[in-house]
């Protein structure tokens, strides 16, 4: 059962591979499909061209045989005119119809002169003969044997003769009823027989003009297959096999039997001599052949070596690139499309490469995001210590203030409250009114710290004020104003904030104060600052520069992302200047796909 299984198997897999080829073994077939074809169009085309040359040498021979035939029956018809001149002349008659010997001797020099008139009429006949109605020979001129014959009653042509005298020449005989006539010249009854000694050379230019090719062979047979005369090659053999002529597979075998005389006219034509012109046809076929397999062998050398061994190249290197690393490009050798597809796949991988090692970074950065989401939350829960206990002081202490009518201390404690209370508030959007109110009350504690000596103005449109922003994005702002800027100057100062709407609906926020003022290389140290939320995340917010502007710009990265800019400029002893730009409606929940924001 194993091996019958193995079996099965193996039979599977041949299937498959037949099915299922290579590429290079689906071109072998192609190219072997195709050499099939190319000797399959020669042969059916050579056999069509045969056939046409033998159905048309056949129908040519036919009309030659006809037109021969017709020769054949005009000579019958001089050869009828002539024995009637001869053997209705007045002489003949006379000398055939005459009973007593005496009479036939007085006149017979002139029958032998008529018969030797009639001879130079026809150059072929040879002799005349004269026989009575018993068959006896009555006088002669020229060649012939004495003999007798039967009677007949039409003209009638004999096979092959061989004369005595003349043994290499061949004669036949032509013989002819002669009947009396009476007054009225109307043939009575049967007075004897007029006979011809032809010669066959007559028959030589008839036979000629039905010669087709060099080597072809005519014959004329008589009714006994002897050859009466012939035209080509011709074995010298008594009689000839018809059939066996035929049925030789070499030859194109055509007769045709002559109506008066019965004898039969045979074609011979070898057909490899009718071929002989598409030897040339062959020879080019041939040619072309060999040539059309030279080009396939030489286009398989181009398609192993500059197709399929770089393709096979290439698929060897992505079996690789895996083990290989990241790093490994494919080496481009050749400059066709294979090279071009080597150099697409390298351009490909730089570029799978450039976009792995951008989802990392977007990775690690949303990792980043999400720790300083917890850090915030650490820092607002830390933030967030007991707030109704500091509450209730605070109201404890406005109380007391109200008690001892301390008027400055209720304010200040009012508004330290509401403070508290906007800080530790859940959400992290608010209005912008919202945002606005909570400056105010920052404002009012440090116009009672600093007794009137800095001034805080807000200047907002109308439409904005129920537009959401980022909590808390303000008063850190405000307070390095005052801290950092204000505090450091001698005599008054103000911090101005504008929020407006600009053309491409993003709602702008500046904040901006007159105050000390950066040099350029604390300028540019803030700047080179903004790296994301690193700062954050690394704990650094504790620092004084990490309180107001890398906090503000940790938040607005992680909340708007790209749709945010923040941009800082100061000038020394004139003041700082903190621009920011964020769109009205944000998912509280952050952005999820952040890259950078504009750092000025």
């Amino acid at each position: 059962m194993r091996s019958i299984q193995l079996l099965f198997e193996k039979g599977i897999v041949m299937l498959n591979r037949i099915w299922k080829p290579s590429l290079m073994r689906q071109i072998l077939i192609l190219i072997a499909l195709m050499l099939v074809t190319l000797l399959i169009t020669y042969i059916i085309t050579n056999r069509i061209a045969q056939q046409i040359i033998e159905r048309k040498v056949t129908a040519s021979v036919n009309t030659i045989l006809q037109q021969v035939n017709e020769k054949m029956t005009s000579f019958d018809s001089d050869m009828q005119g002539i024995s009637t001149f001869l053997f209705y002349s007045p002489t003949v008659q006379t000398y055939i119809k005459a009973d007593d010997m005496l009479d036939r001797v007085l006149i017979n020099r002139e029958v032998l002169s008529v018969f030797a008139n009639t001879m130079s009429m026809k150059s072929n006949i040879r002799g005349i003969q004269l026989y009575d109605r018993s068959g006896k020979l009555m006088t002669r001129l020229g060649e012939g044997q004495d003999e007798t014959t039967a009677p007949v009653q039409t003209m009638s042509y004999s096979g092959l003769v061989n004369l005595d005298d003349r043994p290499t020449e061949h004669f036949y005989i032509i013989t002819a009823p002669i009947y009396g006539l009476d007054s009225n010249h109307i043939a009575t009854e049967y007075r004897g027989t007029g006979r011809y000694v032809m010669d066959v050379s007559n028959l030589s230019p008839i036979l000629r003009s039905a010669k087709v090719t060099a080597n072809s062979r005519v014959m004329l047979l008589d009714r006994n297959d002897h050859i009466l005369t012939s035209e080509g090659k011709v074995s010298s053999s008594d009689s000839v096999n018809v059939g066996k002529w035929k049925a030789n597979s070499k030859f194109i075998v055509q007769s045709i039997t002559l109506a008066p005389s019965g004898w039969k006219l045979i074609s011979i034509i070898p057909k490899s001599e009718l071929l002989n012109e598409l030897g040339t046809v062959k020879r080019i076929n041939i040619t072309t052949y060999a040539i059309m397999f030279g080009i396939l062998c030489m286009f398989l050398l181009i398609f192993f070596t500059r197709i399929l061994k770089p393709i096979k190249s290439l698929m060897d290197f992505i079996k690789s690139y895996p083990k290989n690393g990241e790093d490994s490009r494919y080496q481009v050798v050749h400059k066709n499309e294979i090279g071009v597809l080597g150099q697409k796949l390298n351009n490909m991988l730089d570029d799978i490469s450039e976009l792995s090692d951008e989802v990392r970074s977007t990775q690690i950065r949303m990792l980043e995001i999400e720790l300083a989401k917890k850090q915030m939350e650490i820092s607002a829960f830390r933030n967030q210590i007991n707030p109704h206990f500091l509450y209730n002081t605070l109201e404890s202490i406005r109380a007391m203030a109200f008690y001892h009518d301390v008027r400055d201390i209720a304010d200040i404690s009012e508004s330290l409250s509401r403070m508290f209370r906007y800080a530790v508030k859940g959400s992290n959007f608010v209005t912008i009114a919202e945002e606005l109110a909570h400056i105010r009350e920052y404002a009012r504690i440090i116009d009672f710290r600093f007794r009137g000596r800095f001034k805080i103005v807000t200047r907002c449109e109308e439409n904005l004020l129920n537009e959401t922003m980022l909590k808390m994005l303000l008063q850190p702002l405000v307070e390095n104003a005052v801290f950092h800027g204000l505090e450091r100057k001698l005599g008054e100062g103000e911090v101005l904030i504008d929020i407006h709407r600009s053309a491409d609906y993003q709602i702008h926020v500046l904040v901006q104060d007159n105050g000390y003022g950066m040099s350029e290389s604390q300028l540019q140290e803030i700047r080179e600052g903004f790296t994301g939320v690193q700062e954050f995340v690394s704990g650094e917010q504790g620092k004084q520069k990490g309180i107001g502007i890398s906090n503000i710009y940790n938040r607005t990265f992680l909340f708007y992302g790209d749709a945010a800019t923040l941009e800082v400029d100061s000038v020394l002893n004139k003041g700082t200047c903190v621009r920011i730009s964020f769109p009205p409606h944000v998912n509280e929940g952050g952005n999820e796909h952040v890259s950078r924001v504009n750092r000025g």
